[in-house]
């Protein structure tokens, strides 16, 4: 509920903004033959549109083609971002990533999209080497868990080379 207040906070201010932008052109109204209150109506009304358009455009949120990449999971490892137990993911060196900061959508390999989160960081790092918060940030409780599931992929290396991406939620892309 908090998210819905302060985005309707954030929508207020640009309210509020958009009328005062429009009421600066009173100075000029003599130039406006439909009126003063009519500019100020429906020129702060789109202004306001505008405005808001271009906010959630830039955000990424305006539709599901916002995204700038695209990640792909295994069902498991989809479910448990999914399900917030997880804000770290654990792929395959070949996987591409899009830059860091930038907005994906979560696809499970079936093709389904499942969300969008925005890709706060990744960096590669040898699968034995992988430390005990970040398995419990992965989503599991030990490290033979993630061992037991990544054998299902293919085998367990603690030479390979892995993928470690952390993702945070977008509000309403996730979840």
């Amino acid at each position: 509920m908090d998210r819905w207040r302060e985005e309707a906070v954030r929508l207020g201010i640009l309210a509020a903004i958009a009328v005062v932008l429009v009421a600066g052109f009173w100075v000029h109204r003599e130039f406006y033959q439909f009126g003063f209150y009519l500019l100020l109506v429906v020129g702060g009304s789109l202004t306001f549109l505008v405005m808001v358009v271009a906010r959630y455009a830039a955000s990424g949120r305006l539709s599901r083609r916002g995204a700038r990449g695209a990640l792909t999971f295994p069902l498991e490892e989809g479910e448990r971002l999914l399900q917030r137990r997880a804000t770290l993911a654990v792929l395959p060196v070949g996987t591409s990533t899009p830059p860091v900061g930038t907005v994906v959508a979560a696809r499970f390999e079936t093709g389904a999209e499942f969300g969008r989160y925005r890709l706060a960081d990744a960096y590669r790092k040898m699968l034995g080497d992988l430390d005990a918060e970040e398995v419990q940030r992965a989503g599991f409780r030990t490290l033979d868990e993630m061992r037991h599931e990544w054998q299902a992929r293919g085998p367990w290396l603690p030479e390979a080379v892995v993928l470690v991406a952390r993702l945070e939620p977008l509000p309403g892309g996730a979840g």
